[in-house]
């Protein structure tokens, strides 16, 4: 389960947790230091989002923390095994987070994505919108696929900020 602060920042101490024998992840969650709404989500790839919301009453106490500029991508929703030249559902997402793993919402960041795999890269394999502005932090990519089988992982990029690589998928013979 990925966890991504969307709204009010706040911190999560891990972005990743594993299910237990029972399927299910927790985390604990810090709201962020002003009154008001916050929302966290709960992503797991290939199946969907869980929103939370909570509401913090009054601001006070502890540390500042990390700045609020871009510094890292994440794959908020990873590519999912398909069949050659079959749309990847659910649809990839791609976050800008700051220092302390806050969604980046205010802005626009371009994000384009490049296919690697199979001992070389996969350009001219991957075939869809291979960029997209974010909105609210996140660029999702709807109609991505990949022209041959093998296995392959999806390198993300953005202006100013280190390249990230997703989980690995399989791309099977249709």
């Amino acid at each position: 389960v990925s966890w991504l602060v969307a709204t009010g920042g706040g911190s999560v101490p891990a972005e990743n947790t594993t299910t237990d024998d029972d399927g299910r992840a927790s985390t604990r969650w810090t709201l962020g230091p002003n009154p008001g709404g916050n929302t966290l989500n709960a992503v797991v790839s290939g199946v969907g989002a869980v929103a939370f919301s909570a509401t913090g009453t009054s601001s006070g106490g502890g540390g500042g923390g990390g700045g609020s500029g871009a510094s890292r991508l994440v794959f908020a929703v990873q590519p999912s095994d398909t069949e050659e030249d079959r749309r990847i559902e659910p649809p990839v997402r791609v976050a800008v987070l700051n220092q302390s793993g806050i969604l980046v919402t205010q802005g626009e960041f371009e994000v384009t994505l490049e296919l690697v795999g199979d001992g070389q890269q996969g350009r001219g394999q991957l075939d869809g919108p291979r960029r997209q502005q974010t909105q609210f932090g996140i660029a999702t990519f709807e109609d991505l696929r990949v022209k041959r089988s093998g296995d392959f992982r999806l390198r993300a990029l953005s202006d100013g900020l280190p390249s990230v690589e997703s989980n690995e998928f399989e791309v099977q013979d249709d």
